[in-house]
C-alpha cells in the first residue's frame, strides 16, 4: 500500500515517485535520500552523509545543508515546517515522513564485499566481522598500527558500515577519525592506524585470499 504522503523510493530503479509521478532528483540528492530513509526514524549524523554522499574527499560544511535544502524542495518540504525531513542542529538529519521502500539496489544479492589491502583482496562476509591483529579475528591484517581488536565491519544486504573498536591509532573515514558507526559505500577508502583499505562492491567473484592468510 502507498504511503500517505505518496512518497516511494525504489532502490533498484533510483527512482522516487509521489502520487505515481516521478521526481527528478540529482544522484547525490537521491543516495541523501535512501540514506534517510534506510536510517528512519533514526538521525544520521553529518559525519556519517559527508561518508556515503562523499566518501574519500573533503567539502565545506555547506555543501551537505545546500544537498538537504535540494531535497527538501524536491519534496516540498521546508525546514520550518520539517514534514519530511527534520533538522538535529550539530548532529544530523532524519527522515520524518511516510514513505514506501521499493525495489533493492543492484548488489543486494550478487555482491561480493571486500577490502583491498597492500595489494590483497579480503572477502568480507555477511554479518559483523572485526579486524585486526588477533588471531581470533576474523578479518586479520597483521600491521604494527592496527590493534588487536581494532574495528568492526557490518555488512547487512546493500548496507554497510563500519566503527572503531577504541583502537590506540584510531579508524579513520573521509579523513576523519570515526567514534560511532559510519556507513560505507563501493569505492570508499579508510585508514586503520597508518594502514590504507579500500572497500569495493563486485559483482564477479574472483578468488580470494582470506585475511587470517595475510600477513605484514
Amino acid at each position: 500500500m502507498q504511503a500517505e504522503s505518496g512518497i516511494v523510493v525504489d532502490a533498484g530503479a533510483r527512482v522516487v515517485r509521489r502520487a505515481g509521478i516521478d521526481i527528478q532528483l540529482a544522484p547525490k540528492a537521491f543516495d541523501l535520500l535512501l540514506t534517510l530513509v534506510r536510517h528512519r526514524p533514526n538521525a544520521v549524523s553529518h559525519e556519517q552523509l559527508h561518508a556515503v554522499l562523499w566518501p574519500g574527499v573533503h567539502v565545506s560544511e555547506t555543501s551537505l545543508a545546500a544537498l538537504v535544502t535540494q531535497l527538501r524542495k524536491a519534496l516540498g518540504d521546508t525546514a520550518d515546517g520539517a514534514r519530511v525531513i527534520r533538522t538535529l542542529h550539530r548532529v544530523g538529519y532524519a527522515f520524518v515522513g511516510e514513505a514506501v521502500l521499493a525495489g533493492a539496489a543492484p548488489v543486494a544479492n550478487l555482491s561480493v564485499c571486500r577490502l583491498i589491502w597492500r595489494g590483497e583482496t579480503i572477502r568480507v562476509p555477511a554479518g559483523e566481522s572485526t579486524i585486526g591483529r588477533d588471531s581470533g579475528c576474523a578479518i586479520r591484517i597483521d600491521a604494527d598500527s592496527i590493534s588487536r581488536h581494532h574495528a568492526r565491519i557490518s555488512v547487512a544486504g546493500p548496507d554497510v558500515s563500519i566503527e572503531d573498536l577504541g583502537s590506540k591509532n584510531g579508524t579513520w573515514v573521509g579523513g576523519e577519525r570515526i567514534g560511532g558507526s559510519v556507513p560505507l559505500t563501493d569505492g570508499t577508502s579508510f585508514r586503520l592506524g597508518s594502514e590504507t583499505v579500500r572497500f569495493e562492491i563486485a559483482v564477479d567473484d574472483r578468488p580470494t585470499r582470506t585475511a587470517s592468510d595475510l600477513r605484514a
